[in-house]
């Protein structure tokens, strides 16, 4: 049994594939899961106190981009767009950064990284110091007014995706 840290100091238990568990519901998040179809996982991200900070992940455990089909690319694409134009629709953030993940040995997944106004203020470049940003938040960013607006925009999304999904 591996262990991990949530954002809101929780822990999580998982087997093998924090990712893998997740999509089989075999552990939660604090805010749940923004949205889940057939596919694809869309999530608050596990470990960041970012509000807005969203996770998509396939199903399938898969290492790479390539890996993917077209079917699977086009629907990652589109629940991307979707969860953004929620994010900006409800004036969470204006900019964003979509950064893939593919790492050996470990479920490849998105970053739905929103370009809040206090990383540029505080780090200048937000792209080129992501890694001070993560750091930040891990340090300055948990606190139960933050667990709050994660909450609150995770559930945004979810209600937002669901209507569409719906529709």
């Amino acid at each position: 049994m591996n262990k991990m840290i949530c954002y809101d100091n929780k822990e999580i238990f998982f087997n093998n594939c924090p990712a893998c568990d997740y999509a089989n519901h075999e552990y939660e998040i604090s805010c749940g899961m923004a949205y889940e179809n057939n596919l694809f996982t869309l999530s608050q991200d596990w470990e960041l106190p970012i509000a807005g900070f969203m996770v998509i992940s396939p199903k399938k455990h898969i290492e790479n981009f390539n890996e993917l089909t077209k079917l699977e690319r086009d629907e990652m694409f589109d629940i991307v767009n979707k969860t953004i134009n929620i994010l900006k629709q409800n004036k969470v953030c204006d900019r964003f950064n979509v950064l893939w993940e593919e790492k050996e040995g470990r479920h490849f997944h998105a970053w739905i990284v929103p370009r809040h106004k206090w990383m540029s203020e505080k780090f200048g470049n937000i792209t080129k110091n992501l890694n001070s940003i993560f750091n930040y938040a891990l340090n300055n960013l948990k606190t139960e007014e933050n667990f709050i607006e994660i909450s609150r925009v995770s559930n945004l999304v979810k209600t937002e995706l669901n209507k569409k999904a719906i529709n």
